[in-house]
């Protein structure tokens, strides 16, 4: 209360947006779509917080076209609504007449529960993104499928398309694959070569070593300083400064990113993870490898039948597929990009393109650039 207090005679200078700390459901209903919020449990039972929006001023309505969009890297379900109204993707999905459905993984604000294990103990954070693949998306489609009866087409972001190339990888037969519909991978990730991004620059270190070291888990919970109420008048304040610290973590762009946006940004993100989904993001880093989490020959070879950790075979990838890349991007850098694409030979309808945008432009773009040919691609 004092910080604030302190800051009052700056706030006259600067941007608070009143809908920064409201939750995913109220932040809906205070722009007035319907929302709906719904639990799901997944075959290990984790419960994750999934959420379902339609058009502006309506009512929700069965019969619609899905679109299911998933979050990436230390992120959730609301990277993809704080953006302007007008520039906030599943509003604008939304207002197109889909019926969107947002995602959440397990470890994030989202998914930090279980009918069994307490996030208080390391068991609960004992995962990595392959078990977003295994278990979360496949719980997902199953709910909504069930819930709509209609098929999905997949939106994912960064490790949000990490965790569909993984599926898709692993499973040449799954509730995924038999409805999934197209997927349309924004900043999409698989081989991470290059060390640009400031994110895998700290994974290059022995920061989650350290972490370790004092028994840590959890890694960017969703109620850090940058999402509490100070947290959020110190970004209305000095958005660059803002911008930047959360740009560390998530490769935001000055330039390209809507930083007026920065304290709504503040009170939503970052989500959190566990160490150990870092630690597999640690190995495809150092190792410029896209391959399965390495435990070492012992336990490589008690899981995988190998002494060393299988890669992904992302031959086995055959459904449609459309990336949307940045030129700017400094985690889905464009040679990887293009390594990736490469490297779909038996998708049979497959399409890259790239556009003035950063990692996370796609979401909190100042412009989105891509929207055009979004509507083009959709069913």
């Amino acid at each position: 209360m004092k910080i604030i207090l302190l800051l009052l005679p700056y706030l006259a200078l600067s941007t608070i947006h009143p809908e920064g700390n409201l939750d995913f459901v109220k932040y809906c209903k205070y722009f007035n779509y319907p929302v709906e919020e719904h639990v799901i449990q997944t075959e290990d039972g984790y419960l994750l917080t999934y959420f379902r929006v339609q058009a502006k001023g309506t009512k929700m309505v069965s019969g619609k076209k899905v679109v299911l969009l998933q979050h990436g890297l230390l992120d959730s379900s609301d990277t993809f609504i704080i953006n302007d109204e007008d520039k906030a993707p599943a509003f604008l999905i939304a207002n197109k007449g889909y019926d969107v459905w947002l995602g959440n993984n397990r470890g994030n604000k989202h998914g930090r529960a279980h009918v069994k294990k307490n996030p208080f103990f390391w068991a609960f954070w004992d995962f990595t993104l392959e078990d977003f693949a295994i278990y979360d998306l496949p719980a997902g489609f199953k709910y909504i499928v069930n819930k709509t009866g209609q098929k999905i087409q997949y939106i994912g972001h960064s490790q949000g398309t990490a965790q569909m190339h993984i599926h898709l990888s692993l499973f040449k037969q799954s509730i995924v694959r038999d409805n999934l519909i197209q997927f349309i991978g924004m900043g999409p990730v698989a081989w991470v070569t290059t060390k640009y991004s400031p994110l895998v620059r700290l994974l290059d270190t022995n920061f989650l070593e350290v972490l370790a070291t004092f028994g840590l888990h959890e890694f960017m919970p969703g109620d850090t300083f940058l999402t509490s109420e100070v947290g959020r008048v110190v970004c209305g304040i000095l958005e660059n400064l803002c911008g930047d610290l959360i740009g560390s973590f998530v490769s935001a762009d000055p330039v390209l990113d809507n930083y007026d946006r920065y304290d709504v940004l503040a009170g939503h993100s970052p989500a959190g993870t566990s160490v150990k989904n870092l630690k597999h993001w640690q190995q495809f880093t150092r190792t410029g490898e896209f391959k399965r989490y390495d435990y070492g020959e012992k336990e490589n070879l008690k899981r995988y039948g190998t002494k060393k950790a299988p890669h992904y075979d992302l031959s086995n990838i055959d459904v449609k597929i459309f990336y949307i890349a940045g030129y700017d991007d400094l985690l889905a850098a464009p040679k990887d990009v293009n390594h990736l694409f490469s490297a779909l030979v038996n998708a049979p309808n497959k399409e890259l393109k790239f556009y003035d945008a950063g990692h996370c432009s796609f979401m909190w773009g100042r412009q989105l650039p891509y929207l055009e040919d979004l509507w083009a691609h959709l069913e």
